[in-house]
């Protein structure tokens, strides 16, 4: 039978928006387990690098759609980590994905991985609306979203800030949000030296 070119347009909504449903559910329950301690951390070595490279792929088409530049920009010979990949793989989408969404066309969006005082830290920087202190407290409180300024709310559940500092604080680690309206926002990460899995030998 002749295929209808609209279908396969069509399918690709719905799975999309299916895929979107998923992670929408995923997050409320990953965070329902952390508020209740049952969240347990499936710690293995893992690449930094791999999975940065990874995410920033999965955004970049929606980057692109906007005309944003996403920069990529890894420290040579970073070290692996011992962590939980898909918490760590979901700190990265949820910070890629929230830099992307508040930035507007022509803006850029850079992720940055250095080795710093023994320990792996993560930047996402953009050059989106930015945020006043009270955005900035009222961005880390669950299903609570920032008046953007443009008389309307952004897509999401309001949940991946506060999921994101919660992941990364199962790992010990920090995360800061430093932002100024109308300039951007950088969100750095930054995860114990005693994560860092053995460091490239100096030479």
């Amino acid at each position: 039978p002749h295929q209808v070119p609209q279908y396969k347009e069509y399918a690709g909504d719905i799975h999309a928006s299916g895929q979107h449903l998923l992670n929408l559910i995923n997050e409320l329950l990953d965070l329902s387990r952390i508020e209740a301690g049952k969240y347990e951390l499936n710690e293995e070595v893992v690449s930094l690098v791999d999975i940065a490279d990874d995410c920033r792929r999965m955004m970049e088409l929606r980057a692109k759609s906007k005309n944003i530049e996403l920069v990529f920009s890894v420290g040579d010979n970073l070290p692996r980590l011992w962590g939980d990949e898909r918490a760590i793989r979901q700190v990265v989408l949820n910070l890629l994905s929230n830099a992307i969404k508040f930035t507007g066309p022509g803006g850029t969006v850079t992720l940055s991985a250095r080795l710093e005082a023994g320990g792996i830290t993560i930047r996402v920087a953009d050059t989106g609306v930015g945020m006043s202190e009270a955005d900035l407290q009222k961005a880390m409180l669950p299903f609570t979203q920032i008046d953007s300024g443009l008389h309307r709310k952004y897509d999401g559940t309001g949940l991946g800030l506060p999921l994101t500092k919660s992941m990364v604080e199962l790992h010990g680690g920090r995360m800061i949000l430093d932002s100024t309206p109308g300039v951007g926002t950088t969100v750095t990460v930054r995860f114990p030296a005693e994560r860092t899995f053995a460091p490239a030998a100096q030479s």
